[in-house]
């Protein structure tokens, strides 16, 4: 199987949420592959075999081990983060460094 035989299947792609050819998912990030690739598009054709001819061996194993960040850590990470840019924009003042309110007593 020729390495641009699948190019122009298209497949819904979940993380960006539009159609995509295969050739996109198979050199989106230069040349290496969508993380993905395995989980998106083994119901379209035979994705495994196509990658085991046209990948060198080390890179399909780390594809077969990559395992998706499970999405409330990353949302976590996003609150943490949001948390601190807070802070800092609000100069790292606490309650302590207000000057108190005067008392009507």
């Amino acid at each position: 199987m020729a390495l641009t035989d699948n190019d122009e299947r298209v497949l819904r792609c979940r993380r960006l949420g539009h159609s995509v050819t295969f050739h996109y998912c198979r050199t989106q990030e230069g040349d290496s592959v969508c993380p993905r690739i395995l989980d998106c598009w083994w119901e379209v054709f035979e994705v495994h075999a196509f990658l085991q001819e046209n990948l060198p061996a080390e890179r399909l194993r780390a594809l077969a081990q990559h395992a998706p960040r499970p999405k409330v850590l990353s949302i976590l990470d996003i609150v943490e983060q949001v948390r601190k840019s807070q802070a800092e924009a609000a100069g790292g003042r606490n309650a302590a460094d207000e000057p108190a309110e005067p008392s009507d007593t």
